[in-house]
Formats: structure tokens, C-alpha cells, sequence
């Protein structure tokens, strides 16, 4: 239903071997296109998802012409690693592309450093 009232919206769901959550991604078709707009700096961070399912939201946003967070796509992972932050990144690649256009900010944690040179080879 998401896909079909939004049109270009991603989804992505990893599982384990035991059919257990691992990753979630979500890319929302209007804000994907609305992306080729807005200024190529990204911001990625994580925080912590407290109460009953633990977990951690990631996010990457980008600044829109008033310098406002433009949300670009979330996902839910178990951990915040290297492991989580190229998948997640990955399916970010999958979504806007990679251009030497793009500019990565976020809170210098080093696992979202080495990944984005990995994952995006041009920004």
C-alpha cells in the first residue's frame, strides 16, 4: 500500500538465518525526488531506541533552500556498527546515487567515517 500511494518509495527488511529483525529502510518516493532539489550535504547520525524493541533509528537528512533538515530516508537496525552503517548506507547509494556532489557530515563517529569512503567512492 505504501509503494502503490507513493509512488518510487523504497523499503528494504533483513532478517537473520532464524527469520529475526535485523535491518529496516525506508525511502519515501516524494522525498527521494524532492532530494534532487535540495543541497548535496548529508547528515547521518543514530540514536537509541528505548522501551520494549530495542534497537537503533539511523538517519540521513539533507538541508533544504531556508536551511531546513530535509529527512531523506530511516532505517531501524540492531546496532550502531560497521556492519549496520554499510548496509544502511548502501541502500542510501541505492536510492540518490553517488556523485562527487555529495558532502557527508555527522557526529565523527568512526564507523559511519569509514563507511561512507567505502560505500559512496565519489563524495
Amino acid at each position: 500500500m505504501l509503494k502503490k500511494e507513493n509512488p518510487g518509495t523504497v523499503t528494504h527488511i533483513k532478517v537473520d538465518g532464524e527469520s529475526r529483525f535485523k535491518y529496516f529502510f525506508l525511502a519515501f518516493g516524494a522525498l527521494v525526488r524532492g532530494f534532487n532539489y535540495m543541497r548535496k550535504v548529508i547528515g547521518t547520525d543514530g540514536t537509541f531506541l528505548k522501551g520494549l524493541y530495542k534497537g537503533v533509528l539511523l538517519v540521513a537528512t539533507a538541508q533544504d533552500g531556508n536551511s531546513k533538515c530535509y529527512p531523506i530516508v530511516w532505517g531501524i537496525v540492531d546496532s550502531e556498527n560497521k556492519n549496520s552503517w554499510t548496509w544502511f548506507l548502501t541502500r542510501l547509494k541505492e536510492v540518490i546515487g553517488d556523485t562527487d556532489k555529495l558532502v557527508f557530515v555527522s557526529d565523527r563517529a568512526q564507523s559511519i567515517n569509514n563507511v561512507v569512503s567505502t560505500v559512496f567512492n565519489n563524495a
